[in-house]
């Protein structure tokens, strides 16, 4: 028996039976709309059930590209990127005007700091001293500077034993006329205007002004510099009786027993009353520093603001380049021919040393 085809009728009204293309991609659309939406941040279309989780970190992401991108502060990578960034804030268009004598630089200069009412630090430091004659190109302001940061670091700080930096002093009179927060200000235009760095704070001091919390730092009896308090530490730790000792530890804020044993627990108390009383004082600097922004680098940048405040490990090997550079002789009158012999003999002495550094030479306890 023969197959039957199928007929041409019939098989037009099977493709008649078959949807319509055109509402296919229509009822697909709508599933899709249905199960889709855009976030608002970025245009994109995500699936419906996890829109809300993308769009909260969408907007994290945003507000972060944003926040590191746009402020140029984010993007310093050296301490010398930041001595030009702060420069570049300078006001070039004012000018802070300062006249003063060379007797008591320091006195007059906080004076005249402080009694500035028509421009402000944030212009260009501009120096006159009394009898001179001559317009400051820079020089002057640069002397002024130099000046000025040495009797900052000799009159409002006091170094440790160690000689690792120095702490505030503890003086309410310079806290009362606002002498530390115009040290700040002087430190924040000498960084800015070519003066030397201040290079003389202790580490712990220098965590206190970029973060402004004490809570996180971690004080040791080396960061003592107060003579008086260094005496009681070193008392405290060379007696068990602390009966004539106890004015003393209780004026420390110490309540807790007096005795042998408990020994660390004082020394703690001395430590943290004699760092935390010039608290006021960084408090007073750190506002000083805000000048350009500064202390707000320091709180983005503190590893690279570090060495521009704080004194690095210094090497106290002695060898002939230490030796000559400290040596300073008085050669007789240039041309004449004891100028030429003595010169003769210092070249000879440098090339002695250096022999004897090739050599492994080295003096020690007596004995080579």
């Amino acid at each position: 028996m023969a197959d039957q085809q199928p007929s041409a009728h019939s098989s037009s009204q099977e493709l008649e039976k078959l949807p319509d293309i055109e509402s296919c991609d229509s009822n697909i659309n709508e599933v899709w709309t249905e199960k889709t939406a855009e976030c608002p941040l970025c245009k994109k279309t995500f699936d419906s059930d996890v829109i809300e989780i993308h769009a909260a970190n969408c907007g994290l992401r945003t507000a972060e590209y944003d926040n590191n991108f746009s402020d140029p502060i984010n993007t310093l990578q050296s301490s010398g990127e930041i001595l030009n960034w702060i420069s570049s804030k300078v006001d070039q268009t004012n000018t802070f005007s300062i006249c003063v004598s060379r007797n008591d630089i320091y006195n007059r200069g906080m004076q005249q700091w402080q009694r500035q009412k028509k421009s402000s630090p944030k212009g260009r430091l501009k120096v006159t001293f009394f009898g001179e004659a001559g317009v400051d190109s820079g020089a002057l302001s640069k002397e002024f500077l130099t000046e000025m940061i040495a009797e900052i670091e000799t009159r409002l700080f006091i170094a440790g034993v160690d000689k690792k930096g120095k702490n505030p002093v503890y003086c309410l009179n310079s806290l009362d006329r606002n002498y530390f927060r115009s040290a700040g200000e002087i430190m924040a235009v000498s960084l800015a205007q070519g003066g030397p760095p201040p290079v003389f704070l202790r580490e712990w001091c220098f965590q206190y002004l970029h973060s402004g919390d004490y809570d996180g730092i971690q004080v040791t009896t080396s960061d003592v510099t107060d003579l008086e308090f260094s005496l009681l530490i070193e008392k405290v730790n060379s007696t068990d009786d602390m009966s004539e000792l106890t004015d003393e530890i209780l004026s420390c804020g110490y309540t807790g027993k007096l005795s042998a044993d408990m020994k660390s627990n004082i020394i703690r108390a001395i430590v943290l009353h004699s760092t935390m009383r010039v608290v006021p004082m960084l408090d007073q600097l750190r506002k000083g520093l805000q000048l350009y922004d500064l202390q707000k680098v320091m709180e983005m940048h503190p590893d690279l603001c570090l060495p521009l405040f704080v004194p690095g490990e210094k090497d106290d090997k002695v060898d002939a380049g230490f030796i000559l550079e400290n040596c300073h002789p008085v050669f007789s009158d240039k041309g004449s021919v004891k100028y030429t012999k003595e010169v003769n003999v210092m070249n000879f002495f440098q090339d002695f040393l250096q022999e004897v550094e090739d050599r492994g030479m080295y003096y020690h306890n007596g004995t080579t």
